[in-house]
């Protein structure tokens, strides 16, 4: 008889990666009723839920092949299809077929890298290309920055969101490091931590908090990987020195 692990410890990291998965369904259902504001908070709510499953089930030991195949399918619902569902319900009024083709685009480009990632997960501590709850937040959180600040209604503000669907769905499926935030260390990144801290009150006092936040995942974005790269060089020199040393 097989072992039914969903009766143990194991449990509860998979009842945490479901109320991820609830909680992308109810994102989904907010945007519906065009209620855009509960749509990011709840997928926001989302991430918090991802990063905490691993983590249980890393205190507990009992990370399983289940448990990973769970989490990239609920995943696929709160951070590619919630998203795309806010797109086209922002938009609805102003569709075209070119936005439609972005939205799939930015759609096969999420699955595809959750995807890759259960076949190459994280090694080195970043990921290959940027994690879905990073693009899905920052495209959210912007979209929900321009309502705040009345940008919908300019005409540019369907270009700008093509143009960042766009590109976010390409750095899905490029292999550009991100890091993992669990495996930041505070040392190595600080420059960019005071930067984001600097960009999030600046645009604060200026604007709104969407707003700053919006601005907080866009220069995380940019930055990142640059960061990311010097980590690594940083790591190989390391252990260069350790076997010089040896």
């Amino acid at each position: 008889m097989k072992n039914r692990f969903y009766f143990t410890t194991a449990a509860f990291p998979n009842m945490i990666t479901l109320l991820n998965l609830v909680t992308g369904f109810f994102s989904i259902l907010m945007s519906v009723q065009e209620k855009y504001e509960y749509a990011v908070w709840l997928v926001l709510l989302a991430l918090v839920l991802d990063s905490l499953d691993g983590h249980v089930a890393r205190i507990f030991g009992n990370e399983t092949e289940f448990g990973r195949e769970l989490d990239s399918l609920a995943d696929a619902v709160s951070f590619v299809v919630a998203p795309c569902m806010f797109v086209s319900k922002v938009f609805f009024l102003n569709s075209s077929i070119t936005l439609l083709v972005v939205m799939i685009f930015y759609l096969c480009s999420g699955i595809f890298r959750l995807a890759r990632y259960n076949v190459n997960p994280t090694r080195g501590g970043c990921f290959e290309g940027l994690p879905t709850p990073a693009a899905a937040l920052t495209l959210m959180m912007t979209m929900l920055a321009f309502n705040k600040n009345l940008w919908l209604e300019r005409s540019s503000s369907l270009i700008s969101v093509v143009f960042l669907m766009t590109a976010l769905g390409f750095l899905m499926v490029s292999d550009i490091p991100y890091p993992k935030v669990s495996a930041i260390k505070f040392r190595t990144w600080r420059t960019l931590f005071i930067v984001q801290v600097v960009v999030f009150g600046g645009v604060f006092f200026l604007l709104n908090v969407e707003s700053a936040i919006a601005s907080i995942f866009l220069t995380f974005l940019t930055l990142s990987p640059f960061y990311c790269a010097s980590f690594h060089k940083a790591s190989g020199e390391d252990a260069s020195n350790e076997k010089g040393g040896a």
